[in-house]
């Protein structure tokens, strides 16, 4: 490219059109378009969306979180329960005798 002061002169190769060129041509067709204040929404339907979006995605890892929480409830249950029946009397008796 053609680095040139003056990039409106036809010349057959584009000149360098960058931000802070002096010369550099009026842009025209830009339109830009405001939205009054009192006409945005910005939080239209967040409560709706939020608990439907939620509980979809609640819904969706539901099969990759119960199972082990369940698992790990009912493992720790039954060595709850094999501990207090050790520690107990009968359970006592019943391992010194299969320790015989």
């Amino acid at each position: 490219m053609d680095y040139s002061p003056n990039p409106n002169r036809p010349r057959g190769i584009l000149p360098v059109l960058c931000y802070g060129h002096r010369k550099l041509p009026k842009q025209k067709g830009i339109i830009t378009f405001i939205l009054g204040a009192n006409r945005q929404r910005p939080l239209a339907g967040v409560l709706h969306n939020a608990i439907f979006n939620t509980t979809r995605r609640c819904r969706g890892q539901m099969l990759y979180v119960v199972p082990p929480l369940l698992g790990a409830y009912l493992l720790l249950d039954w060595a709850e329960k094999k501990n207090r029946w050790l520690n107990s009397k009968e359970g006592r008796l019943t391992t010194e005798e299969t320790e015989k």
